[in-house]
């Protein structure tokens, strides 16, 4: 260590410009960085529902559909309302990268046996047009309810549709004072790069401060603290600079990997300076006060920095692009924070700069934790252990679109709208293939039983096919009482021919006639789990007595795919992320009994978050679990921190007990700043507009909380008896 010090201290010039270039170009990168909106990034690899979707890409061009609900107040429709519906389609349709759209105001309208045009539809004929949306029943695309009317509008996007557009069509709609709602699972990820930009320039900083004001009150003057959290906030900056550089993307799951490198990266900042300030009390001179920290806790925080890293490395057992690319960004970052310890703060403080010493009172906290020590610390562990393996067969593994949003939200309160109104908001697909002709009468009659019987099961509010449509047709066309199949090809040939007349075929987006294939719209009750799995299982059992081939699929259940194999992920994550920890925590520890005793505290903190996972019920999904991680990599950091300088004082002579007080004195200030110092930084999330980030504060608190009362009480308690 001393040479180290010395090498730093006679080129701190050179390494001041080297470290000034290094911000400078990292900052540049920051300004390449692409917002990410893609909700694929969320598919298991190989997923069937992924090989389904992008086989009904070839059929249909697209598998995405965004809808636009215009609400009107009257009690019914006129002639004054249908022409506003009118104006509205008419200003969508010149939107660019739209492939169809069904809407209340086409071009055309099936009238009285044929094709009407809208500019006709006047006072006297517009209960004939009442008529034919009431038979289209769940497919029409007006409804009335509560006394408004709302016009729904459902958009096929083309490839290149995007934001732009969404955009174009809300300007329309608010600059002409319509009150609409937006949903469908295109909408929501074009959306979700608003949120992500708003969080990647607002949450970052608000955790740099709010851990800034945690270290403020523990360090015991603004010097000491600026220092402290500053090489997380260089490792930051270095990793969004690195993003940009390189062409990555930001979405909502890479999004915390700058609030992780900060949250987690000031710990051994934190650790540095307070033993600095520790070393100024021992009556050490400058450059001795760094060379007798760097020998103290020097290896412990290589240590800590690298078990923090394998954290976040146990996630790529996590089969899916979003958690693997957080865990590399977020280690990149952890290692880049480390690496400015090492780099950045004995460059600043082999300089002239002077920092306080600071002699903290023993604060209540520390007092209170440490009266914990023997039988209570372990009566209390047994207890919680206890109660969280009770729990845990209760845990739920739940993710979906809507779970990501918070109630606050305009998408969220739009989703509900949606529900309310029209029985269905985010849909999911069914493609169905057959050999025969797929529009033949007896085909026909399995795919309605197989939407009657999804529609009588309380998973699903409405399904709607083009055997819907062409019944519709069918009675408006040939004077049937009520909607039905036509029972001939030739009828079906004459309602072909009617549709080809309209100027855009509303059926080319649900039948490929030369394929023998079409699809369906499923509007689930709710996007849980269960749902989901009802419409998979009365799929299964059509497929299974029937001719016809009939896969669902959709955004969603890439989602529902991923939370199949969460509670598998997550076990192999966790045994990749114990094992290398216990490596690390053998070679710095160089005995395997207090590698052994080092574990407890962080297995029991994981057990204990489980357990409050199910009784909260907050789900394990893609996000929470990016938690244990967390846990993992800084709840051993305490132990780390503890047991190295527990068996440094044993090296010295001193008995067990001794070196267990001498151990709580050195290292509880800082274990429990940063522990606060963590919690309350990602407290930052509690502002997002996003459900699933707030989660992730609110499991922040437990688990620092629960590792800090471990690591000070229990870990103590176990190493005091050792010999």
């Amino acid at each position: 260590m001393n040479k180290y010090v010395e090498f730093v201290n006679k080129n701190r010039l050179i390494l001041t410009i080297i470290f000034i270039i290094t911000i400078i170009f990292s900052l540049l990168g920051v300004r390449q960085i692409k917002v990410g909106n893609d909700f694929n990034i969320f598919k298991v690899e190989g997923s069937q529902y992924e090989e389904t979707m992008n086989e009904m890409e070839k059929y249909f061009s697209t598998t995405e559909q965004i809808s636009f609900m215009v609400e009107f107040e009257s009690n019914s429709l006129n002639i004054e309302i249908f022409n506003q519906m009118a104006k509205i389609q008419s200003n969508i349709e010149t939107v660019e990268n739209i492939k169809a759209l069904n809407g209340p105001a086409p071009e055309k309208i099936p009238l009285d046996g044929s094709l009407t045009d809208i500019s006709n539809i006047n006072k006297n004929n517009i209960n004939k047009l009442k008529e034919y949306y009431n038979t289209l029943s769940a497919m029409s695309p007006l409804v009335q309810k509560e006394g408004k009317i709302y016009g729904i509008y459902n958009i096929f996007p083309g490839d290149s549709f995007g934001l732009e557009e969404i955009n174009k069509i809300e300007n329309f709609l608010i600059e002409n004072n319509y009150k609409y709602y937006a949903t469908g699972d295109l909408y929501m990820q074009q959306k979700i790069g608003d949120y992500v930009k708003m969080i990647l320039s607002f949450l970052p900083p608000a955790a740099f401060f709010l851990i800034f004001l945690v270290f403020r009150i523990k360090m015991g003057n603004i010097k000491a603290t600026i220092l402290a959290v500053l090489p997380a906030g260089i490792g930051a900056i270095w990793t969004l600079g690195l993003i940009g550089w390189f062409g990555g993307e930001v979405s909502i799951v890479t999004v915390l990997a700058p609030i992780f490198t900060i949250v987690i990266g000031s710990a051994d900042g934190l650790h540095f300076i307070s033993h600095i300030q520790e070393a100024k009390n021992e009556g050490y001179d400058r450059l001795s006060a760094i060379t007798h920290t760097l020998k103290m806790v020097g290896i412990p925080m290589i240590v800590t920095t690298i078990t923090s890293i394998a954290g976040f490395i146990s996630l790529m057992f996590m089969n899916t692009e979003a958690i693997n690319n957080l865990a590399i960004f977020a280690s990149i970052g952890i290692g880049f924070a480390g690496i400015a310890t090492w780099y950045i703060l004995p460059l600043i403080l082999t300089g002239k700069i002077k920092i306080k010493t600071h002699k903290e009172k023993e604060k209540s906290l520390s007092t209170g934790i440490k009266k914990l020590w023997g039988k209570k610390s372990i009566i209390i562990l047994f207890a919680l252990l206890f109660i969280s393996i009770i729990f845990i067969p209760n845990l739920k593994n739940e993710f979906n679109l809507l779970m990501v949003y918070r109630s606050y939200t305009d998408i969220y309160k739009s989703f509900d709208k949606f529900m309310e109104i029209n029985g269905g908001s985010v849909p999911v697909f069914g493609l169905i293939k057959t050999e025969s002709n797929i529009l033949s009468s007896e085909n026909a009659k399995i795919i309605l039983n197989y939407q009657k019987e999804l529609e009588e099961k309380e998973a699903v509010s409405k399904t709607m096919s083009v055997y819907d449509l062409y019944s519709a047709l069918n009675q408006r066309l040939f004077g049937k009482k009520q909607p039905e199949y036509p029972n001939n090809q030739l009828q079906i040939m004459l309602i072909n021919n009617v549709l080809k007349q309209a100027p855009t075929n509303p059926v080319n987006n649900f039948l490929a006639e030369n394929s023998n294939t079409s699809r369906m719209i499923i509007f689930p009750k709710s996007l849980k789990n269960a749902d989901l799995k009802t419409i998979q299982q009365i799929t299964n059992k059509f497929e299974r007595d029937s001719n016809i081939n009939i896969d669902v699929t959709g955004v969603q259940y890439l989602m529902y795919d991923l939370n199949q194999s969460m509670i598998k992920n997550q076990t192999g994550s966790l045994i990749i992320a114990f094992s290398l920890i216990l490596l690390l925590l053998f070679i710095t520890l160089k005995k395997i009994i207090p590698a052994l005793i080092s574990l407890i505290p962080i297995v029991s903190t994981v057990i204990i978050l489980f357990g409050f996972l199910a009784i909260s019920g907050i789900s394990l999904n893609l996000i929470t679990t990016t938690i244990f991680s967390i846990t993992l990599g800084v709840g051993i950091d305490y132990a780390v921190h503890f047991t190295s300088v527990w068996k440094g004082y044993k090296e010295k002579g001193f008995t067990s007990e001794e070196a267990a007080d001498k151990a709580y004195k050195y290292t509880s200030r800082p274990i429990i700043a940063n522990a606060f110092g963590l919690a309350i930084g990602l407290s930052a999330m509690l502002l997002s507009p996003l459900q699933i980030h707030v989660y992730v504060s609110t499991m922040m608190w437990v688990s620092m909380i629960t590792a800090v009362f471990l690591s000070l009480s229990v870990l103590p308690t176990i190493l005091r008896k050792l010999k």
